[in-house]
């Protein structure tokens, strides 16, 4: 795993950076994108974190994700975010993530240090990363968009969602919900229900999936799940559209 990735070309107003993680004792590296104005004024500002998918790093999505952050007056951070790469099997992405650099980013930019003031999302990965965040830190974020989220991993181990067939998701969801191992602790819906009077009219959130996508079933039971707890979220589904970041937002 390479800790900083510098984009070959950054668009406009996002510039690579690095912060100093005390764990890793080395420097990661993450892209920020500043607002239009953002030098002009005394004004602090919202920021969204956007986490990446599999094999990607802090640099892969900033393309992509252009058209979402430009029409934001608000600071976006793509973090380095990958945990597991090569040896780093067992990299601590959420404790550097919420303990290194989120503070960081509050220490050195004009920011909204609270909880209306910090949003998060993710692609495949980093989608499912950025909703479990959210439901497991409720007083920290308050909306989460998560594209394509790989949620089978928060599941349980032996969840077997990926790629199963579409109509076969409620069936998918009965089964999972008579077993007792689908909600141990820290599993995410485990979270959910534990935290669902916080989270139930403060989290915004907001799921989008492709019905071509190998994880549509992932994405189809949280749907459920959500649902059931009366838990508002918009649930945008793309006809056609397989995993592609591009083809769902």
């Amino acid at each position: 795993m390479k800790f900083i990735n510098s984009p070959t070309e950054s668009p406009e107003n996002v510039i690579h950076k690095t912060y100093y993680s005390q764990f890793m004792a080395c420097d990661i590296g993450y892209n920020i994108y500043l607002p239009q104005g953002y030098n002009e004024t005394d004004e602090n500002f919202s920021v969204l974190y956007h986490l990446h998918g599999w094999t990607g790093n802090e640099s892969s999505e900033v393309w992509t994700m252009e058209k979402i952050y430009k029409s934001k007056s608000e600071i976006t951070v793509f973090p380095n975010n990958s945990p597991v790469i090569e040896k780093y099997e067992k990299l601590p992405v959420e404790f550097m993530f919420i303990n290194e650099l989120i503070p960081h980013i509050e220490r050195e930019y004009k920011t909204i240090t609270a909880r209306r003031g910090r949003s998060i999302s993710g692609f495949s990965m980093g989608g499912g990363m950025a909703l479990n965040y959210a439901v497991k830190y409720p007083d920290l974020f308050s909306s989460v968009t998560a594209y394509a989220g790989t949620y089978h991993h928060y599941y349980h181990k032996d969840s077997n969602t990926v790629g199963a067939d579409p109509k076969k998701a409620n069936e998918l969801y009965t089964d999972m919900m008579a077993e007792e191992r689908y909600f141990d602790d820290g599993n995410i819906l485990c979270l959910i229900r534990q935290n669902a009077e916080k989270i139930r009219g403060s989290l915004n959130i907001n799921m989008h999936i492709g019905t071509a996508d190998i994880l549509f079933c992932d994405n189809e039971i949280l749907h459920l799940y959500l649902d059931s707890l009366h838990i508002p979220h918009m649930y945008n589904i793309f006809e056609g559209a397989g995993h592609e970041l591009n083809q769902i937002l």
